[in-house]
C-alpha cells in the first residue's frame, strides 16, 4: 500500500509539473461520460478536473460520481452524518476499503427544490498536489424556452470542496468545505444574440472534513460576465476570481445551465486555485450553486 500510495502521489506531483497522469496514458475515461446538452463540467478546464457525470439515488442517499480515479469500484459516495450545512447542500465521502488501492474523496451535492437541476463538486487530500476532482451541473429535463429580453436577478446557495496543500500539523493536505450565497444578474437581450450573466458568491463559511463549522471565510468569489448559448440554454465559460481585501488571490473559471420554466433556475459550477502566500503551498476550491429568480 505504501509503495503504491507513494507512486500515486509522485505520479500526480510530476503531472502537475508537465508530466503525465499516474501510470501514463489519459486520465479521462469517456465510457461513462455525460453527453447531454443540458450538462456542464470542469473537465475542459484542467487535466485533473475529470468528473464527467453525476447520479443520485434518493432512496439510498447515494451519490455516484463518474471518472474520478481510485475513489470506489462503484463510484459511490455516502452522506457524512455529522455534516451541519444549513443551505440545502449535503456533504459526502467515498469509503476506501481496507487494504485496497482506493483513496479518500470528499464531495458536496444538491438537487434543486424544483427537481429541475443538480450540482456536485469533489476533491481529495490524498496526493502531493491537488489531485483529481471536478464539478458538474446538470439540467434534469428538457431545455427551457428562454426570454428574448429582460434583466433578471437570481439568488441561491453555494457549496464547495477546498483542497489545502500542506495545511495539516505534519504537512499533510487537508480538506475543508465551504458554503455561501450566490447572486447573479442576467440580461437576456444584451450582448446582442448572446445575453450576459455575472455575479458573486458571498457570505462564505468554512467547515472541516466532517462538515462541522470552523468560522467565517474572508472575501468573495467574482463570477465575471459570460454569455448564454440559447440553442441549449447553457452559460459559457467565464473567469472566476477569489477576492480578499481587494486583491485577487486565486483564479479559475465558472459555467452553468439554465433550467425550469423560462429559465427561472441556474445551476452553476466553478473552480479557483492559487497560492495564498503563506506556509501553505496553495488551495483549490471546486464548487457548485443553484440560484432562482
Amino acid at each position: 500500500m505504501t509503495r503504491l500510495w507513494m507512486g500515486l502521489a509522485l505520479g500526480i506531483g510530476l503531472a502537475g509539473c508537465g508530466g503525465t497522469p499516474p501510470f501514463g496514458g489519459d486520465a479521462v475515461d469517456e465510457g461513462g461520460a455525460d453527453g447531454a446538452s443540458g450538462s456542464v463540467y470542469l473537465d475542459e478546464q484542467g487535466q485533473f478536473l475529470t468528473l464527467n457525470n453525476i447520479a443520485y439515488d434518493a432512496a439510498t442517499d447515494t451519490l455516484t460520481l463518474n471518472n474520478i480515479p481510485f475513489d470506489d469500484p462503484q463510484n459511490a459516495y455516502q452522506r457524512i452524518p455529522t455534516e451541519q450545512f444549513s443551505n440545502g447542500f449535503d456533504a459526502y465521502q467515498s469509503a476506501p476499503a481496507p487494504g485496497s488501492n482506493e483513496v479518500q474523496y470528499f464531495a458536496v451535492f444538491r438537487r434543486s427544490d424544483s427537481g429541475a437541476s443538480q450540482v456536485a463538486a469533489v476533491g481529495t487530500p490524498a496526493y502531493i498536489q491537488f489531485g483529481y476532482g471536478g464539478a458538474g451541473a446538470q439540467r434534469l429535463g428538457g431545455a427551457p424556452n428562454l426570454p428574448a429580453t429582460g434583466i433578471y436577478s437570481y439568488s441561491g446557495e453555494y457549496a464547495g470542496v477546498r483542497t489545502n496543500l500542506n495545511a495539516g500539523p505534519s504537512g499533510e493536505n487537508v480538506i475543508t468545505y465551504v458554503t455561501g450565497e450566490v447572486e447573479l444578474a442576467v440580461d437576456f437581450d444584451d450582448f446582442d444574440d448572446t445575453g450576459t450573466v455575472g455575479g458573486f458568491v458571498t457570505n462564505r463559511a468554512l467547515y472541516n472534513d466532517a462538515g462541522q463549522p470552523i468560522g467565517a471565510l474572508d472575501g468573495f468569489i467574482s463570477l465575471q460576465d459570460s454569455t448564454i448559448d440559447f440553442t441549449n440554454a447553457t452559460i459559457g465559460t467565464g473567469d472566476a476570481s477569489e477576492v480578499v481585501g481587494g486583491q485577487v488571490i486565486r483564479s479559475g473559471n465558472w459555467e452553468g445551465v439554465l433550467a425550469g420554466p423560462n429559465g427561472s433556475e441556474i445551476a452553476g459550477i466553478l473552480f479557483v486555485e492559487g497560492s495564498p502566500g503563506n506556509n501553505n503551498n496553495g488551495i483549490r476550491e471546486t464548487g457548485g450553486f443553484i440560484a432562482e429568480q
